[in-house]
């Protein structure tokens, strides 16, 4: 971990409450540092009035290796797809230099009334689209 900031970059230690029996962090833990570092990220959007409620339609998380306690990792954030009304968010996990899992997140804009789908702000999107893979 260089202690390089970018908003879209999250280093944590593997806190001991996230690992399992076998000395690995728990399936579901990775995707609670994903979600918490696609918040950090999330905090730099652009102020957009009568914003969307945004859902989580679909994650998945391909695991190449277990995080142990107290090992650095670093969670990075992208956005991989940008749709009409929802993105999708790739979130690299890496510990010491190597890949360790990847995290997809997508999310659909929603009216916050009623649920129904409505389209990304034109704000919104063109901010997303710095962090295009």
């Amino acid at each position: 971990m260089d202690g390089t900031q970018r908003d879209n970059v999250t280093e944590v230690r593997i806190p001991f409450r996230d690992i399992d029996m076998h000395g690995h962090m728990h399936n579901a833990a990775y995707y609670a540092h994903a979600e918490a570092a696609l918040s950090g990220l999330w905090r730099h959007r652009p102020t957009v009035r009568n914003e969307p409620a945004y859902l989580v339609r679909r994650s998945a998380c391909v695991f190449h290796r277990g995080l142990r306690y107290d090992e650095p990792a670093r969670f990075i954030v992208n956005v991989s797809k940008i749709g009409g009304s929802s993105v999708s968010f790739a979130v690299r996990v890496e510990a010491g230099g190597q890949l360790v899992a990847e995290v997809e997140i997508v999310w659909v804009a929603v009216d916050p009334a009623r649920h129904a789908p409505v389209p990304l702000p034109a704000a919104t999107r063109e901010w997303l689209t710095g962090y295009l893979l």
